[in-house]
């Protein structure tokens, strides 16, 4: 019998566990704002229209009433402080928007300026009360427990929404801090050093790994050799003077000058791309020799802190906007940088700083909600498929590279800096081994589901997940995951309840929200805020995940990495690779991508290091890997129509329809009303319901759409048309309804106001990883 470690629980059923920290995530405004902005008479009015029982007089008197109507609406939901509050958090150059509304008053003349200020309140507002976005009071968090023993649910509400936040500064305001300071000629001595991440020295020879190897001067190679980021350049050049290897001091700062600008060292408070940076910024400067100095750049320093302090104090939105402006001038006249950057881009950091805020709220879930979740088990075995599927088609390709490259040096062992850049194509290109994987994952289960045989007006299919774990275990036959963190799944479950008391007598339904797989979302920085004992959830990780993982050392522009995701639960044996350039090294962790070979045993290809460590090849490339299988879920049932798909009590697919931009005509249609009326035909004819998320191929995020409301089915036509202008007619439109709904809104606060959330959760594979 398997005894589990106390951080999980098992999943009723199943020979899967969950942990017994679970995350609730929500949105900070009440579920049922989202009706505002609705319409509801004119979609009744525009469909008996479309059925020959209206006349278009009769339309066009709705649709005036109607617009008058979201006049009144933008401008309240404007006038509500909250609203400006969360929009200053998160983006103040579009409070210029809200401004002219206020300004204009609710009956303003509807021209171009006042239709794309309502657009813009109502993209803001849609987000704020429908999505569980898990930043600011807008999206606070709560950490809550799971029990199998306990009661379906147990909720004690706080008074406030906010039991606790925290202000962050962005990684990039620290690093342009960073690198002023350090033009001062007084902390010269002071400045770290550190060889780039990626960088080999072997002997008086710098291993490049994308280039060829260089010969460096006896000196400079020295000089190399001691960088290894726990030095700072006094210390340094002391040392070098002490040896003999250099005469004068200014003779070692002309050749780190050198150096650094070869791209061969890092000079400066080199800080890592995560939320401890502040912290360690203030030790670097704690450190410094230089009483004088030390002074100047800690005052400089606690400057900007305080500019960010007062931030975080302030109390309502024109407080919080003259905070806003006031540290963006300080942070200006500091470091004589623009203060805002990447405007419009996702997952950017525009602002110098961001708010995380926990919810003021103790949940607890029970086992009948364990219990209705073993219907994921069948889903939890086919991904554990698509792993051990992705790993051995890799392990396959990597293999043929490496027999490439010995045969090409006629040896055994072939350099990893050769076998990474070669395998770049596999991971990013446009024939990755994965494809035909995923596409054979995606088949598979429109074959388990029999969509084929599906008339395409059903709205529902339901199975046991008896039933369908019978089919799933022949359609996909795996006994272990791919890799190591392919042990771990996240999924996001909503509960649909009218109210907590709905739901505490067990009259609710559960919905997936998103599957990731192969991924431990908990570790991910900023979840840790609002958590008892952080350090419990790192030791629960390391585990569940023994083994050495190997994490990549990311570049401060790799794609959605920012500080507040940066990975934080290491394991004792955890290493970083260095591939490129990048920030932070953590010395203690560091492996260079040049300083690790490549050899077949009877396990598979290995990477070794000198010093006697080893990964199993797939361990090296899991970060990778990974990003093929995390959100192939979200492809399931690829036809252009998805019936809902129910297994028990568990909505495990949403009902979905699949079109594309030119199919369906509306990026074609101009005038106000002509798109509303379009829209309303598009949703008739496809049976969609009136609320829906749409994501169009060419964007990161789906974007809610209300039919019934002009406002958000115009942000629906300029989506689409935004989507052609990118690529054309052929992008993917993909609908999914909106399920929950405000009506499925159970979670309230202390005034009975009720809000959209979901539950987070980490489910772990009873197998190890395999050999592929």
């Amino acid at each position: 019998m398997t005894t589990l470690s106390d951080h999980l629980v098992p999943l009723p059923g199943t020979s899967w566990s969950v942990w017994r920290h679970s995350l609730l995530r929500s949105a900070g405004f009440p579920a049922d704002g989202i009706a505002a902005f609705s319409a509801p008479e004119l979609a009744r009015t525009v469909d008996r229209y479309l059925e020959g029982a209206d006349e278009a007089a009769r339309v066009d008197t709705e649709f005036d009433a109607a617009m008058t109507g979201l006049g009144r609406a933008v401008h309240d939901v404007c006038a509500d402080p909250l609203f400006r509050q969360a929009v200053t958090w998160q983006n103040p150059g579009a409070l210029s928007s809200v401004a002219g509304v206020l300004r204009d008053g609710p009956g303003a003349r509807r021209n171009e300026r006042r239709r794309r200020r309502e657009e813009i309140v109502a993209k803001y507002w849609q987000r704020y009360c429908t999505k569980n976005d898990t930043i600011g009071f807008f999206g606070p968090m709560s950490w809550s427990t799971v029990d199998n023993g306990g009661p379906r649910l147990e909720i004690r509400h706080g008074p406030a929404l906010v039991r606790k936040s925290a202000v962050h500064f962005e990684w990039w305001a620290l690093d342009a801090l960073a690198a002023h300071l350090a033009t001062d000629e007084r902390l010269r001595p002071w400045l770290p050093v550190a060889r780039q991440p990626q960088l080999r020295l072997d002997g008086r020879r710098l291993v490049w790994p994308n280039r060829p190897t260089q010969d460096l001067p006896a000196g400079a190679a020295e000089l190399v050799a001691r960088c290894d980021g726990r030095q700072r350049a006094g210390e340094l050049a002391a040392g070098l003077i002490a040896s003999g290897v250099f005469r004068r001091p200014a003779d070692v700062y002309a050749q780190l000058d050198e150096l650094t600008a070869a791209g061969v060292l890092r000079l400066g408070f080199d800080l890592p791309m995560d939320l401890g940076a502040e912290r360690l910024l203030r030790e670097l400067l704690d450190g410094i020799g230089d009483a004088g100095a030390r002074a100047w750049a800690l005052r400089t320093m606690y400057r900007l802190c305080d500019a960010r302090d007062a931030v975080a104090a302030a109390d309502g939105p024109d407080e919080l906007a003259a905070a806003m402006a006031a540290l963006e001038d300080t942070f200006t006249a500091i470091t004589g940088q623009d203060s805002r950057r990447r405007p419009g881009e996702t997952y950017a950091g525009r602002t110098l700083c961001h708010l995380d805020s926990v919810r003021d709220l103790d949940v607890a879930v029970g086992g009948d909600v364990l219990a209705r979740l073993a219907g994921l088990a069948p889903l939890l075995q086919s991904a554990r498929w698509l792993s051990a599927r992705i790993a051995a088609v890799y392990a396959a390709a990597l293999t043929e590279l490496y027999r490439e490259l010995a045969a090409d040096a006629g040896g055994t062992e072939v350099p990893l800096r050769e076998l990474w850049f070669m395998a770049q194509a596999l991971v990013f290109g446009d024939e990755r081994p994965a494809d035909p994987v995923v596409a054979d994952f995606l088949s598979r289960w429109t074959a388990v589901l029999g969509l084929d045989d599906v008339r395409p007006d059903t709205p529902e299919l339901r199975f046991t997940a008896e039933e369908l774990g019978a089919r799933i275990a022949e359609a996909f036959p795996a006994d272990r995951p791919g890799w190591s963190e392919a042990r771990v799944h996240s999924p996001d479950v909503h509960l649909c309840a009218t109210d907590a008391d709905a739901l505490a007598r067990g009259d609710y339904t559960l919905v997936l929200g998103e599957l990731h797989i192969a991924s431990a979302a908990f570790d991910t920085q900023f979840f840790a805020l609002g958590h008892p004992e952080p350090e419990a959830l790192r030791e629960a990780l390391a585990t569940d995940l023994p083994d050495s993982r190997v994490r990549l050392l990311l570049p401060h522009d790799w794609p959605r990495h920012c500080s507040r995701n940066a990975y934080w639960m290491h394991g004792p044996h955890d290493v970083e690779l260095g591939f490129v350039p990048a920030p932070g090294a953590d010395p203690d962790r560091l492996v260079p991508v040049t300083a690790l070979t490549v050899a077949d045993t009877p396990d598979g290809l290995v990477a070794r290091a000198e010093d006697g460590r080893r990964w199993p090849i797939l361990e090296v490339f899991a970060n990778m890997l990974g990003l093929q299988a995390f959100d192939t879920w979200k492809l399931a049932g690829a036809g252009g129509h998805t019936p809902r798909i129910t297994v028990d009590d568990l909505v495990l697919v949403r009902r979905t329809w699949r079109s594309t931009v030119g199919a369906g005509g509306l990026a074609d249609v101009t005038g106000e009303q002509q798109r509303y009326v379009a829209a309303r035909r598009w949703r008739q004819a496809a049976d969609m319901p009136e609320q829906v998320y749409v994501r169009v191929a060419t964007d990161i995020k789906p974007q809610f759409v209300d039919f019934t409301s002009p406002v958000y089915v115009r942000l629906l036509c300029t989506m689409l048309r935004g989507a052609r202008a990118k690529g054309g007619d052929d992008v993917e439109v993909i609908v999914t309804e909106a399920l929950p709904t405000a009506e499925h809104a159970w979670l309230a606060d202390g005034q009975g106001r009720r809000y959209s959330s979901e539950l987070r959760l980490q489910i772990i594979d009873p197998e190890p990883p395999g050999r592929a």
